[in-house]
């Protein structure tokens, strides 16, 4: 029998673990909540920390509620959803302040707002199923045992009505590993990506397409899972699907990158499109969300991403919109930085991935000085440290803003917006 620990929660901290502490050593404990004590079974014992479980609760917090996900602590998509809505985004301010403070050095942070989500369920427009043997879900938590599921409390609706059709089409495909689904709510259609362990035969797959598939399937995309990542072998039908954001309709492609939850929208568009601004700067720009409306707020504006399929995209977009004031450019953000170094930039926009600014990126921001920085993270840890590179180089914080994208998860968003001092 595993070996089991009577503990006292103290917080929840980044991961959605709840944190214990026994003999000095600290011990991340899943599935618990801030202020209860729980006996817990131990998962892991390391040098430096221990994880844990819980596997009954002895004083339980007002906070706890019961999951409403039947599915919840076998699948290891979410870990809050024991947490009262208003417990999680404040766990989540907790979090984001103590990184701040621990790994930015930052004492004087302004009070932190907060953009809850519209909708604590079903705000997502885009799943990332697991699949195998008939079977559709996501993987248990630090697992890759699959958890079948029948719906997703997160996903959108219309892509719950999707998973039957999936679960059918997997059992058509035994190298089939991966199905990601991406739904546009204004046009009311799905774009579907299969990501196979072998190349799959077209002529089947585009007859289970029109066979098995809803019409409302615009596209199919077929992928070959390889180490450096998936390669795109066909598509069959369209490529592509249409999103409306207030004034604005985007094209959005298979490979392109969109904001996933879209009960916060324009509620982000609202926080992060500021202005006016003679010239301003975009990295990681994606398929265009902000670029466009920022596009209304300047004389000109500059945007760059890696991924070409979203710059296509952004462009495509642009021109439906009459916009005429926006250059995309393909490439990394290091080297957008790069050449416009010397030339004056009066608002930078930086909406990087989890990394953050990579190397080099920070040092360059400093040497060119725009006026006015906003800057949208998905991870607090590397936001911290970017934010220190630059509140050390002259830049001071405005404002700070939790946005919560994704409920019932661990992940901290927030939009922080910096002058210069």
């Amino acid at each position: 029998m595993s070996e089991t620990k009577e503990l006292y929660v103290k917080k929840i901290v980044y991961g959605g673990y709840g944190l214990s502490e026994v003999g000095g050593k600290k011990v991340f404990v899943r599935y618990a909540v801030p202020k209860e004590v729980v006996k817990a079974r131990i998962l892991k014992e390391k040098k430096d920390y221990t994880e844990a479980t819980v596997e009954e609760v002895i004083l339980p917090s007002s906070d706890r509620r019961e999951a409403p996900c039947r599915y919840y602590t076998h699948c290891g998509g979410c870990q809050l959803q024991h947490m009262n809505y208003d417990v999680q985004l404040r766990s989540k301010v907790e979090i984001l302040c103590e990184a701040l403070e621990r790994i930015g050095n930052i004492k004087d942070l302004p009070d932190v707002d907060l953009i809850p989500s519209k909708d604590e369920f079903n705000y997502r427009i885009k799943a990332q199923f697991k699949v195998g043997g008939g079977s559709v879900g996501f993987f248990a938590w630090a697992s890759h045992e699959l958890v079948s599921v029948d719906k997703c409390l997160l996903m959108h609706s219309s892509i719950n009505e999707l998973i039957p059709s999936l679960r059918e089409l997997s059992k058509k495909f035994e190298s089939l590993r991966e199905v990601h689904v991406f739904y546009s709510p204004t046009e009311d259609e799905f774009l579907i990506k299969l990501i196979s362990s072998s190349e799959l035969e077209k002529e089947k797959v585009k007859k289970h397409y029109e066979n098995m598939l809803p019409k409302k399937v615009a596209g199919v995309g077929v992928y070959t899972e390889l180490s450096s990542g998936p390669l795109k072998r066909y598509a069959l039908g369209r490529e592509f699907t249409f999103i409306k954001v207030g004034d604005f309709t985007y094209r959005v492609s298979m490979d392109s990158f969109f904001q996933v939850n879209y009960t916060l929208w324009e509620g982000l568009l609202g926080e992060v499109v500021q202005g006016p601004f003679e010239r301003a700067l975009e990295l990681h720009c994606g398929a265009g969300f902000f670029s466009l409306p920022l596009s209304k707020q300047v004389g000109y504006l500059l945007a760059g991403d890696a991924n070409r399929t979203a710059v296509k995209d952004a462009e495509y977009s642009a021109r439906i919109n009459g916009v005429g004031n926006v250059s995309f450019h393909t490439e990394h953000s290091v080297h957008t930085l790069k050449r416009y170094a010397s030339e004056v930039i009066d608002f930078l926009l930086v909406d990087p991935p989890r990394g953050g600014l990579s190397d080099g990126e920070a040092k360059i921001i400093l040497q060119n000085k725009p006026r006015s920085i906003t800057y949208v993270s998905c991870n607090p840890t590397t936001l911290a440290r970017d934010l220190k590179a630059l509140l050390k180089g002259g830049y001071r914080i405005t404002s700070v803003k939790l946005v919560d994208n994704f409920p019932q998860t661990y992940h901290v968003e927030s939009i922080v917006k910096l002058e210069v001092v």
